[in-house]
């Protein structure tokens, strides 16, 4: 009803709990509301995350039913995606879980596991598109710029339909569609250990950037945040 009100075009974020930790879902008096069954994880910490990842669903799905019953739907673009992990990277009853879904998967798997979270992008007159390369948070406001076709300013990400093809994490973690760095670089499929001497000197050479793009993002984005330096910038927060 508010989003109703505003005038448009307008921009508004919203953030949910529902799903947040300690997933317990207070307040909720329906539970009917919770439609999964997590079989023999009810009551541990990671049943808990399903149903209030369940929840959550059921409640975004009743906000785009209002958004197309007030008209607001069609010519929106709307981005949701998880803020961080839910779960311990070794959760117990997860890696249980996971492991009857994929059995063979390795550790760097998990790791990535750990790493992603969820995200979906609706563009008007678009269907069925599907980004596979790797992207991150950051990119979220360039692409967003570029959809409603506004001045980026000042971004550290990239446009997710641009060439960029590796994100870096604020950990100094690199994952790449076939590899993953943290501090030596593993082969995502196998989760071994990369051989450096059995890659070309190219790709070698593509690895070594990734590693120095990887520095130089992460120093700037300290630099940003130790020295306020967006603060100084008068023209552009104008």
């Amino acid at each position: 009803d508010k989003l109703e009100s505003y005038n448009k075009p307008f921009f508004t974020e919203l953030i949910s709990v529902s799903s947040h930790t300690p997933f317990t879902l207070e307040g909720l008096q329906d539970r009917s509301k919770v439609s999964i069954d997590v079989g023999k994880y009810k009551g541990t910490y990671f049943g808990n995350y399903l149903e209030a990842v369940n929840y959550a669903d059921y409640a975004f799905g009743l906000f785009i039913d209002k958004l197309k019953e007030k008209g607001l739907y069609d010519d929106s673009v709307i981005l949701i995606y998880g803020d961080h992990n839910g779960l311990s990277m070794y959760d117990e009853n997860m890696l249980d879980f996971l492991k009857q879904v994929y059995p063979n998967m390795n550790d760097i798997e998990i790791k990535l596991n750990y790493t992603r979270v969820a995200c979906g992008l609706k563009i008007p007159g678009v269907e069925k598109l599907k980004i596979t390369k790797p992207i991150n948070k950051l990119d979220v406001k360039p692409t967003l710029a570029y959809l409603c076709g506004i001045e980026d300013g000042i971004s550290l990400g990239t446009n997710m339909f641009g060439s960029k093809n590796y994100v870096c994490l604020n950990n100094e973690r690199i994952i790449t569609d076939k590899y993953y760095f943290d501090g030596d670089w593993y082969e995502i499929s196998t989760g071994n250990k990369l051989d450096l001497n059995t890659l070309s000197k190219d790709e070698k050479q593509k690895l070594d950037n990734y590693y120095n793009e990887m520095k130089l993002e992460l120093d700037l984005s300290i630099s940003i945040s130790i020295n306020n330096l967006l603060k100084e910038d008068k023209k552009w927060m104008n």
